[in-house]
């Protein structure tokens, strides 16, 4: 299974719903869930803060995540951008 976090509030958040949506990938989140499943996919996607994105990627918690470049930097972790996004 395949674990991706996306930010959980604000305008990253909102461009990485929308990127992983028009992807084909169900991430729709209802009121405060933190967890969506997405049993067609296999994928679990965390809804994080931001800052907390680059962390539990660098830690080996999570595969991948979508967050800031400069909050990536800032995390001290060893993570690889694999391609900017142009948004957020």
């Amino acid at each position: 299974m395949l674990k991706i976090a996306i930010p959980n509030k604000g305008s990253l958040s909102e461009g990485a719903i929308q990127l992983v949506s028009e992807a084909g990938y169900k991430c729709k989140r209802y009121s405060s869930e933190l967890i969506i499943f997405d049993a067609a996919n296999n994928i679990e996607f965390y809804f994080l803060r931001p800052r907390d994105i680059a962390i539990y990627v660098g830690n080996g918690f999570l595969d991948m995540g979508i967050t800031g470049r400069d909050l990536a930097l800032d995390s001290k972790t060893s993570v690889q951008e694999i391609m900017p996004l142009n948004f957020g």
